[in-house]
């Protein structure tokens, strides 16, 4: 219980090595507890280097690095603190996870070691060094006692309860020539910035610049730059491309500001994944469950949400209904070209007609003078009067495609020999007998969206 209190300073008190060593700990350990609450995810590394070449030789050597241990304590390699002694990988280590460790500080231990030996668990090694006195008149140098902290690199199964340390790397393959291959793209060590790990920096800048490219793209849809007109689209795609609108800045800020917290980055990703699922998830319109963020295996926490995202973003572009340009053609004959893949993703066609005469009779003379098949069997259809392709009324529009005052609106049907011609080769063509005034005609391919 007193192993971190205060040194009590008093007149005649006769100094000893004990009373610097508490107040220090004192001092540290005031430190550590007054800034832990700041952040939960305050520890594991700033950055750091394997050595490559050193793995073709069967040794792990950690060439470099700065960081945080769990119990608060700072290290930086090789800056103040000499590299860990290499750890030659063998068949034991197969799938083993490495650890940067340093020996746990306990009460009543050693703490310092004045030589090297393997089995002490003590957390520094003494050295000397000559150091000036830093007053302008102050003397030459003189020896001074410094210490070092004792890294080392452990296979989990050696790292026990004496220990403390930062997962560092997996092994994945011990070859035959003696080279070791390591979970360089399905391991995170933990992080206090994500852009200390090329996976997540990767990983960011990739959705970054897809949400970019969805943004642009649906942009210009909306806006009818891409050849399109705009006054048709859905309110969804407008809400769709503010959450892109607020998402792709900020991706782009964390993109820039590699020293941001990887939970940061998770909360974005999750809410980012939480709006897009509202417009592009049709079943349930609710997120995917979300793993859970745990600082120690960064992998397992963010990976699920960076697929999430990248789907949802993919789907962007996959409209909830699709307009199908029809071409006029003379004899009042009008084609669709449309690939039969495209038809298949569809899951039903919808025209929309609209004329300058009363609905109810444009419902019943429309149905009566329109015939639809594939392009090849229309005139066979029009010479023998024979009826092609059913058309169902709808009393509503599908809630994919926009409502336009007037319009009429049929559902075509996708059973029997016409739509299955229509369907194998793709492309259609109707044709109209009569006169409709100012008539109009959409075609849209619905998706179950």
């Amino acid at each position: 219980m007193s192993w971190y209190n205060k040194v009590v300073w008093s007149e005649g008190l006769f100094l000893r090595p004990q009373l610097f060593q508490q107040q220090e700990r004192y001092l540290e350990s005031l430190a550590h507890r007054r800034s832990a609450p700041l952040s939960p995810f305050f520890w594991g590394f700033s950055r750091y280097e394997i050595d490559q070449e050193s793995l073709s030789f069967g040794k792990l050597v950690f060439k470099s690095g700065l960081g945080v241990f769990p119990d608060g304590t700072p290290f930086d390699v090789p800056g103040l603190t000499p590299p860990p002694p290499p750890l030659t990988i063998g068949p034991e280590h197969q799938d083993q996870v490495i650890y940067l460790a340093v020996p746990l500080r306990l009460p009543n231990t050693e703490e310092t070691a004045f030589t090297e030996q393997s089995g002490s668990l003590a957390r520094y090694l003494a050295y000397d060094m000559e150091l000036r006195d830093s007053n302008a008149i102050g003397q030459g140098p003189k020896p001074v006692q410094l210490a070092n902290l004792r890294l080392r690199l452990l296979p989990e199964k050696e790292l026990t309860q004496s220990w403390i340390g930062i997962a560092l790397t997996r092994v994945k393959a011990l070859h035959a020539d003696g080279a070791v291959s390591l979970h360089s793209s399905d391991h995170i060590p933990p992080v206090t910035g994500y852009g200390a790990s090329p996976v997540l920096r990767e990983w960011t800048m990739q959705l970054h610049g897809l949400a970019r490219l969805r943004a642009d793209a649906l942009a210009a849809r909306l806006s009818g730059t891409d050849g399109r007109t705009g006054t048709a689209a859905e309110v969804a795609d407008y809400l769709l491309l503010q959450v892109l609108n607020r998402y792709e800045p900020l991706l782009e800020h964390i993109c820039q500001i590699e020293e941001t917290a990887p939970v940061n980055l998770y909360r974005e990703l999750a809410l980012f994944a939480g709006e897009l699922s509202t417009f592009l998830r049709p079943q349930t319109r609710r997120p995917a469950a979300a793993p859970g963020y745990d600082h120690a295996r960064l992998y397992r926490s963010i990976k699920p949400l960076v697929d999430e995202v990248h789907h949802l973003l993919n789907q962007v572009l996959i409209r909830g209904a699709q307009p199908i340009p029809l071409t006029e053609q003379a004899h009042g004959i009008r084609t669709a070209a449309v690939l039969s893949t495209e038809l298949a993703g569809y899951s039903t066609l919808v025209l929309a007609v609209g004329a300058q005469m009363p609905p109810e009779q444009l419902q019943q003379q429309f149905l009566a003078q329109t015939k639809i098949s594939h392009p090849q069997r229309l005139p066979e259809l029009i010479r023998s009067h024979l009826p092609g392709l059913t058309m169902a009324s709808l009393p509503v529009p599908p809630r994919q495609i926009p409502f336009n005052t007037g319009f009429i609106y049929f559902e075509l049907s996708r059973t029997g020999p016409f739509w299955e011609q229509i369907a194998r080769h793709g492309g259609l063509a109707l044709h109209i007998a009569g006169h409709f005034p100012e008539l109009k005609l959409e075609l849209w391919g619905v998706r179950q969206k």
